[in-house]
């Protein structure tokens, strides 16, 4: 693809930017949410952490004022930084949504460049633009608007560097860097790295060079997690390398009783406080979930297999969880019969997507070990990496720029193939 060629349908995607930046303002201007209604979820703890963080207090635990890990920190420091620089409050939160969101849609487009070519670009742009699920995250204090576009600039640059030889290097510490922030607003980013090893080689790199560019990657993350390592080490007495919910997050969904979903009927395991200060007590019931829940595993293979089944279909069953994180699941929340329009609204477009994809994967599949084949890839990576905690819809918010794109490939190809019928159609009938 050209400069030339990019330039001439920039038109094209500034007019997808404003319609995104346009809806999720219109969203938030009647949804807003206020994290500390009375409600008790993520948002109150983001909300309130970055009201510290803004203030010089450091990553405290809001309600002990205690150092803290409790949470990955990436997203309180993004939103104590918006604090500090424009001021504290919902207005301020919802509007850095939307504006890294938009963001999100141009960085999805230039995905779709580098696997595809611009038509399928352009469509996988607009149908991010317009996805009512995502949309409905505007306006809820979460790490996921950040997290996506962070999850998709280290994509992006890692399908960037196969793309340049002179600027190689520099591309893959900008990748590295890119996934040192990802990871700490959400661990699972690790899993960029072997991505980034799997698409180098699938585009064409000497597996063995492959593995030395992943090395130069996994330094620079090791690098740019060092000083909050440090930190844990010096405030909590453990090096946490990213937070301490790992270990409560992966028994929910490992033990007995477990549903393969958040709810539970049994309390997560904590251990006795005895002498502990908080940030030991909170690093100590970290250690006692992770230990019980990876003895749950090992020795109860069958209910291993059943609960795997339920966390995909819940990770996938519906795409409208943000509304009843925005409502806080008070059915009162919306106007009469609103909740209903925008639940299937939200769910029809994320069904028919999923069916688009699966086109778009068919007709890829000639491809699917080239570099295109990374986005199947990565879909399955994420959803089995998924498997060691629960089970919930919120989980796929992340990965939904790759189902765009797919579906913006089957969209592109059916396209393409009732063009291609049409004259033949036409001849016939003059024919006759």
């Amino acid at each position: 693809m050209s400069i030339t060629r990019i330039r001439r349908h920039a038109p094209a995607l500034g007019l997808v930017l404003l319609a995104a930046l346009a809806l999720r303002v219109t969203w938030i201007s009647f949804v807003h949410p206020d994290p500390n209604d009375g409600r008790f979820d993520d948002t109150v703890w983001y909300r309130n952490s970055a009201h510290f963080l803004a203030l010089g207090a450091g990553y405290v635990n809001p309600f002990t004022g205690t150092p803290t890990a409790a949470w990955p920190p990436g997203y309180p420091a993004f939103l104590g930084g918006v604090f500090r620089a424009f001021g504290e409050g919902t207005t301020q939160t919802y509007a850095a949504n939307a504006v890294v969101a938009t963001a999100t849609v141009a960085i999805v487009y230039g995905i779709g460049l580098l696997l595809f070519d611009q038509r399928t670009a352009l469509v996988g742009a607009v149908a991010t633009a317009l996805w009512p699920g995502q949309v409905y995250f505007a306006s809820l204090t979460l790490s996921e608007i950040v997290f996506t576009a962070l999850f998709s600039l280290a994509f992006l640059l890692a399908l960037a560097a196969v793309r340049t030889r002179v600027w190689r290097g520099a591309t893959v510490v900008a990748f590295g860097l890119a996934t040192a922030a990802a990871v700490l607003t959400r661990g699972q980013a690790a899993l960029l790295l072997p991505l980034a090893v799997c698409a180098w080689a699938m585009a064409g790199m000497s597996w063995r060079r492959a593995i030395g560019w992943g090395m130069l990657a996994a330094v620079v993350v090791g690098a740019a997690l060092a000083p909050w390592v440090m930190r844990n080490q010096r405030a909590l007495g453990s090096p946490v390398i990213v937070a301490t919910n790992a270990g409560p997050n992966l028994w929910l969904g490992h033990h007995e009783g477990a549903t393969g979903r958040m709810q539970s009927d049994e309390p997560i395991p904590v251990p006795d406080r005895g002498n502990l200060t908080q940030p030991e007590y909170e690093v100590k019931a970290d250690r006692l979930a992770l230990r019980k829940g990876v003895r749950f595993i090992l020795t109860h293979p069958a209910d291993e297999l059943r609960l795997s089944a339920t966390k995909v279909r819940a990770m996938y069953e519906s795409d409208s969880t943000a509304l009843d994180w925005n409502s806080s699941y008070d059915d009162g929340f919306y106007a009469p019969g609103a909740a209903g329009f925008l639940r299937t609204l939200a769910n029809g477009y994320w069904f028919a997507a999923l069916g688009l994809a699966a086109v778009g994967v068919a007709a890829c599949r000639q491809r699917l070990r080239d570099l295109p084949g990374i986005l199947p890839l990565t879909l399955l990576a994420w959803t089995a990496t998924h498997l060691l905690f629960f089970g919930d819809s919120r989980f796929h918010y992340p990965i939904v720029f790759i189902v765009a794109l797919l579906a913006a490939r089957g969209v592109v190809v059916l396209y393409e193939g009732v063009r291609r019928a049409q004259p033949s159609l036409e001849g016939r009938y003059a024919a006759a």
